[in-house]
């Protein structure tokens, strides 16, 4: 089960932990108009700050495709936040429209505004409709979505006045057999809506809507337990073959607004998390463990100073998984990749050619399989495993790197300890090596440039300050570039040479 795109934005949250409910008694309809505004106000501030990215030539479209992409598969593994009848009557707002690859002449700021308008009509008539209420406390009021008006399509623009929207009939018959309720409450300056599933009315999930913020929050095993009911009460082409031996965890996805068209896109981990997966037979699958982070990553657009920030502060993440090189074992969890967390902040701007990163960093890293290290990976030792970088067009036109106070990588290979479990065992240099790559000027920013190829040289990499030095245990001498050489690679390794630094040449830049 999963929901558009457009419906993921209109709805997307969570980033402020709720205030105190207001002491007076709630009044519902006043209640639900609030929400609906504050919902629409923030798609529109979204829309107003991620516009320029959309723009033709963006420096920045590239990049923000990319992060929608990722955005997209993440979803995807994860439940949905509504069941599919609640969400059927904004399948027809613009953004949906160009998720489904239907176009639109509408610009980007225009698509998030008339969605935004829809959205209104949608949590107001659709959804915290009069008609849905079923039951009402002094601080909680309990909508139970009936058919009409919740299946109703909202009206468009195009439709003769006077116009009843039909009802999406899949809808109606999804409402005829699950019971869905929305839960509204106040909460801090705006309110905060749970949607609950079946009779037992178990949580599938928390929206949060204030006048800066749409949040959503989620439980996985509560979650989980509502995706269930929904399947079993529906059914479904694709049902969840999903089994768990262990799941816990809370995450959220939020936009925040900062100011006029400038809005934060933020996911965090609230609670950590842990999932164990079975297969359908019951054999071991993937175990993932991830800590607790708040952010885990957000990224702020700007649409007036045309600025993207990212900014990645991830937990320490475990996983277990299945170790059979030779294809022959059975469900196991003998495969163990740790990262001890990944951090870092980065800003894009169109104003400038370039890329101005921060505390760039990850933490211990290892593959291990039945607790023998087969590869670990180790970043600036002696600086806090971070750096700080500068990615900017030099005066020659190439792209240089400027990397402060260094860069210093090990990557150790131990594939001899599981060496006998392959059909065709590791390459030698692959055995018991560690390899090294230092760029270092002395605690001063060194840097490296692209060096196109031509005619007397086949391309590579300029050190433009400090020294590159590329080491192997196995090796007898690294591989040294001071500044105004380069490194280049491809040529045949001399006999006797070092299989992998052996490749490489140290030559004048052509």
């Amino acid at each position: 089960m999963r929901i558009s795109l457009s419906r993921t934005l209109s709805l997307l949250a969570l980033l402020a932990a709720p205030l105190a409910a207001c002491s007076e008694p709630i009044d519902p309809a006043n209640l639900a108009d609030l929400a609906a505004r504050h919902a629409r106000e923030m798609v529109h501030q979204s829309g107003g700050g991620v516009a320029f990215t959309q723009e033709e030539g963006s420096g920045l479209n590239t990049i923000a495709d990319g992060m929608q992409g990722a955005g997209d598969g993440l979803a995807g593994a994860m439940p949905s936040p509504m069941p599919p009848s609640m969400a059927s009557a904004m399948g027809d707002s613009p953004l949906a429209g160009q998720m489904a690859a239907l176009g639109s002449m509408l610009t980007t700021e225009e698509q998030f505004d008339e969605t935004a308008d829809q959205l209104k009509i949608w949590l107001r008539e659709r959804v915290l409709a009069d008609a849905n209420l079923e039951s009402q406390t002094d601080d909680e009021a309990i909508y139970r979505l009936r058919p009409d008006p919740t299946c109703r399509r909202i009206p468009s623009a195009d439709d003769p006045p006077g116009t009843m929207p039909e009802l999406n009939t899949s809808c109606v018959d999804d409402l005829g057999r699950l019971e869905v309720r929305v839960s509204l409450r106040a909460d801090g300056d705006g309110a905060r809506l749970g949607i609950l599933i079946g009779p037992g009315r178990i949580p599938l999930s928390v929206f949060i809507i204030h006048s800066d913020l749409l949040a959503m929050e989620m439980d996985l095993p509560s979650a989980y337990q509502a995706t269930q009911v929904i399947e079993q009460t529906l059914g479904t082409d694709s049902p969840s073959e999903a089994r768990f031996d262990a799941l816990t965890g809370k995450i959220r996805v939020a936009v925040q607004k900062d100011g006029d068209r400038k809005v934060t896109f933020s996911a965090s981990v609230l609670e950590a998390i842990h999932i164990g997966t079975l297969d359908s037979a019951g054999g071991l699958g993937p175990d993932v463990k991830l800590a607790a982070s708040d952010p885990t990553i957000a990224v702020t657009a700007d649409g007036k100073v045309q600025a993207l920030s990212v900014k990645v502060d991830m937990g320490a993440l475990d996983v277990l998984g299945d170790w059979d090189p030779m294809s022959v074992a059975s469900p196991n969890r003998d495969l163990r990749v740790q990262v001890g967390g990944l951090h870092g902040q980065a800003t894009f701007t169109e104003a400038s050619d370039e890329i101005v990163a921060t505390g760039v960093g990850v933490g211990a890293t290892s593959v291990s399989v039945r607790g023998a290290h087969i590869f670990d990976l180790g970043l600036n030792p002696n600086d806090a495993n971070r750096f700080d970088a500068r990615v900017f067009v030099n005066a020659a036109g190439q792209t240089e790197a400027q990397l402060t106070p260094r860069f210093d990588l090990d990557l150790g290979f131990h594939l001899g300890l599981v060496a006998a479990e392959y059909t065709t065992p590791p390459a030698s240099y692959y055995l018991d090596e560690t390899y090294g790559v230092l760029l270092d000027n002395g605690g001063a920013a060194a840097s490296v440039a692209a060096a196109p190829a031509t005619s007397t040289f086949a391309g590579g990499i300029k050190v433009t300050a400090g020294t590159l030095t590329i080491s192997s245990t196995g090796a007898p001498q690294p591989v040294v570039v001071p500044a105004g050489k380069c490194l280049t690679g491809g040529a045949a390794v001399p006999a006797g040479a070092h299989p992998v630094l052996g490749a490489f040449s140290v030559v004048d830049c052509n």
